[in-house]
């Protein structure tokens, strides 16, 4: 066992200056290594940098769409007061560059040992499953019809996974 205390040869204690000095170098060796782990590194301010999660951004994209659509109806005759609902289908996806190698698809990996990593090549938004439109002007058949059809074709979505009612009032 380790001691603080020497034992003389006259059989008394004296102190152990290696062993105290020891003992403060673990015990300051001990509290860095908690405080360093513990710590976060300093935020340094940046401009223009938003972080979210991926539940945000994909709130962030919903809303993007629901305001593009919403624009784009209220541009037609006869519609006004529109309020717009935006499904969507799963989360963004990230897409990595693959080639076929005797018969197999393979991932195109850069670097090598543990600095290997897949060569990523884009990212891609989530489909939408569905568009509802509650506005004036949307109990009229031809304008309905020509709400589906555009926003049909503006975001490629199948006229059965959209629908266009009247509004209250």
């Amino acid at each position: 066992m380790i001691s603080l205390f020497k034992i003389g040869a006259n059989g008394q204690k004296t102190f152990n200056g290696k062993m105290c000095l020891l003992l403060i170098a673990a015990i300051a060796g001990i509290i860095l290594i908690l405080i360093g782990s513990s710590a976060t590194a300093v935020d340094t301010p940046t401009e223009n940098v938003t972080y979210t999660t991926e539940t945000d951004e994909l709130v962030i994209y919903q809303r993007y769409l629901e305001d593009r659509v919403q624009a784009l109806c209220e541009s037609v005759n006869g519609v006004s007061q529109v309020t717009v609902a935006v499904t969507l289908s799963g989360t963004f996806e990230s897409i990595y560059a693959t080639e076929f190698r005797e018969g197999n698809e393979e991932y195109v990996i850069l670097g090598s040992g543990s600095s290997a990593k897949a060569l990523y090549l884009t990212r891609a938004a989530p489909d939408i499953a569905g568009i509802g439109i509650v506005c004036h002007g949307g109990g009229n058949e031809i304008v309905r019809c020509e709400l589906i059809s555009l926003l049909a074709a503006t975001f490629h979505v199948s006229t059965n996974r959209i629908y266009v009612t009247e509004a209250r009032g």
